[in-house]
């Protein structure tokens, strides 16, 4: 190490203000990793220390110089402790090459000999926010985009400005740099250019492995619709996730403040599971979701859990899921929505105002009952056999003796038996189980169901946001013979608002959740599909354009000169170019693929719009029901394209032909 003085390489001044030019990106550049589990918190930490003391002792005019043979000692030692990492601890590749980057980031700040080290230096920051950038897929790391932009701006100018200095230059040369306008200028240069490339560039079927709602474990588990345990659902509750979001009439806002997932009648130990009765799934009939007698139809985005069963209010009559999803009605009354994405967009109509009913059969065998809870319903509700009479008893039992908490004692043995006996304290879930199985051992056919009640009011919107804490559990059971009926033993206390409005940092934070929900959506899962569908689109726009302009050619050329303003010449123009360049991009697509895609029009121009979510099999099959006598011609052309597309399969010159005819017999069909 060396002071003040001069030492062999840049002048102590000159290497000073190179380590303050490059302090501010070596800061910001590995900050994401710890938030995405990019690289350890102990190795983040040491660079960040390391980096501060350079800091520190440059801004006091104490550079440090490490010397050569320092360096190759430490570096020595690193790469065997990276060997080790590697080869022991197995951290993975994405781990290993940041913290590798880490090391030499540290190391080339604090070994300055020359100019180009310099610039060296900034090349291994810009691979350490590459590292840092693309292990992240939240909306936040946009704005980690910008600020690495702005300070790394910054550092080039600076570092371009240095190299023509042998000695460290006055303070004022730095600070006159014009940074600020090159920044903003390069912002809105990349804006300009990312924006059409985007939508431009081809994109992967599924551009990004990481999920696009990212979920804590609790929510996951209490929602996973199969299985619910009393834990998990409880630690659920205490999560701010957005679990989804509803519009609908504020006339039908009581009907629709309590929306059912799924029901439950296996009980052992804490933990319930599905047990469908015998039974084929059932289909909902392809039509729209007519308005409800008392406004419009429910609308629904939500983030599916497990195995994609969805939220809906009592009384629907009309289910209408996003085009290329579809929904089946399972042998207990759960509704489960298709695979596809992790989010679904769904309307359901509800029919006339009617006593909400649960749909289904199944129901809690009575043997399944532990022999105390059986026990404990004897005694409390004795000689008494009418089951509204018993209902009645159960809640006011459990109202004037029990308490709610979502932190209920750690239980000894069976959670419900203990709650019951002994601690006499729990959340939603203990009270409905409780009810259920204590309902079930006196003979009444009951059951657990599990869903949301409430929600919160949005801060630029209408719609309401479902968020963890309107999870809740009730019991759905027959006490008069006329079917499942609703029942809530929960006290008022433990049972969520039915629409609440939190303060206004609280809304803040959730419009962010709907902007992370949007970017997850529009963004990271803009996926080929998309990306076709969007030109399709625009593709619509510039032939519905062309066909008005021809239309409407005479009275144009009839019509004074002065009535042809700038902005329809403009307007021809940029749609002419539009145009181009999506024949260009047709051009571009393989034979099989735009054969498809031909074939998926010609089924949108008699049904109207079809997603490319659509499985291919599903066009084909709609086509031959539509154009009985292309049938084959519909199958072989998707035969073709899954071939081509998902198996890497070549068209030869004789089966493109071969396609080419046949899409020309379905247009003269269609």
């Amino acid at each position: 190490m060396s002071g003040d003085g001069e030492s062999r390489g840049l002048p102590a001044g000159l290497r000073r203000a190179y380590v303050l030019a490059l302090a501010p990106s070596a800061f910001l550049a590995p900050i994401p990793l710890y938030f995405t589990g990019g690289a350890s918190l102990k190795a983040i930490a040491v660079y960040e220390l390391g980096l501060a003391m350079l800091w520190a002792r440059a801004r006091a005019g104490r550079t440090v110089r490490m010397s050569n043979g320092f360096l190759n000692v430490a570096g020595l030692g690193y790469l065997i402790l990276l060997g080790f990492e590697i080869a022991v601890l197995r951290h993975g590749l994405l781990l290993c090459v940041s913290h590798l980057l880490l090391f030499t980031a540290l190391a080339k700040i604090a070994s300055l000999r020359s100019a180009g080290e310099a610039r060296t230096a900034l090349l291994v920051l810009f691979l350490l926010s590459l590292a840092a950038a693309s292990s992240s897929t939240h909306v936040s790391s946009l704005l980690y985009f910008a600020a690495m932009a702005v300070v790394g701006f910054r550092a080039l100018a600076r570092l371009a400005v240095l190299a023509d200095f042998d000695a460290a230059p006055p303070e004022r040369v730095l600070r006159s740099v014009p940074t600020t306008a090159v920044s903003a200028a390069g912002l809105a240069g990349a804006a300009l250019l990312a924006l059409p490339l985007f939508y431009g560039l081809p994109r992967l079927k599924g551009p990004y492995a990481v999920a696009p709602f990212r979920l804590g474990d609790n929510l996951s588990t209490a929602l996973s619709s199969d299985r619910v345990d009393l834990e998990a659902f409880g630690a659920a509750k205490r999560s701010d996730r957005i679990v989804l979001r509803l519009t609908a009439d504020r006339a039908d806002w009581k009907r629709v403040v309590r929306l059912r997932e799924a029901s439950f009648t296996q009980y052992r130990d804490g933990e319930w599971t599905r047990r469908a009765s015998p039974g084929r799934p059932t289909a909902w009939p392809d039509r729209p979701a007519a308005p409800g007698p008392r406004g419009e139809p429910v609308r629904i985005d939500l983030n599916l859990f497990a195995k994609g069963f969805l939220f809906l209010p009592y009384g629907v009559q009309t289910l209408r899921l996003e085009e290329g999803r579809s929904a089946l009605t399972l042998s207990d009354g759960v509704v489960q929505a298709s695979a596809g994405r992790r989010a679904v967009r769904y309307e359901a109509g509800l029919g006339p105002v009617a006593p909400a009913r649960g749909p289904g059969e199944s129901a809690i065998e009575p043997g399944i009952v532990p022999r105390p809870v059986r026990e404990y319903a004897d005694k409390l509700l004795g000689d008494e056999r009418d089951p509204a009479a018993e209902w009645e008893k159960i809640r006011a039992h459990l109202a004037k003796n029990f308490v709610y908490t979502l932190e209920p004692p750690e239980p000894r043995g069976d959670p419900i038996v203990d709650f019951l006996t002994r601690h006499r304290a729990g959340h939603c879930e203990y009270f409905a189980s409780a009810t259920a199985l204590m309902l079930a051992a006196r003979g009444i056919r009951a059951r657990l169901v599990t869903g949301s009640y409430g929600g919160e009011v949005g801060l630029f919107s209408s719609a309401i946001v479902v968020r963890g804490e309107n999870l809740h559990a009730w019991v759905e059971a027959d006490l008069d013979g006329s079917g499942f009926s609703v029942i809530d033993p929960t006290p008022p206390a433990g049972v969520p608002a039915a629409e609440s409005r939190g303060s206004f940092w609280r809304q803040l934070a959730s419009f962010g959740r709907e902007v992370e929900f949007f970017y997850d959506r529009r963004i990271l899962g803009f996926e080929s599909l998309d990306q076709q569908q969007f030109f399709e689109t625009a593709r619509e726009r510039v032939q519905g354009i062309a066909g008005a302009a021809s239309s409407g050619w005479r009275d144009v050329v009839d019509a004074p000169a002065a009535r042809i303003g700038a902005g329809g010449v403009i307007g021809l123009a940029a749609a002419a170019i539009v145009l181009r360049d999506l024949l260009r991009r047709r051009k571009r697509l393989g034979p099989a693929t735009r054969a498809y895609v031909a074939a998926r029009g010609l089924l949108a121009r008699r049904v109207g719009f079809v997603s490319p979510a659509t499985p291919p099999a599903e066009v084909a099959r709609r086509l031959a029901t539509l154009l009985p006598d292309g049938a084959e011609d519909a199958q072989a052309i998707v035969s073709a394209y899954t071939a081509s597309a998902f198996g890497g399969r070549t068209v030869d010159r004789q089966t493109e032909e071969e396609l080419r005819r046949r899409v020309r017999r379905l247009r003269k069909l269609a």
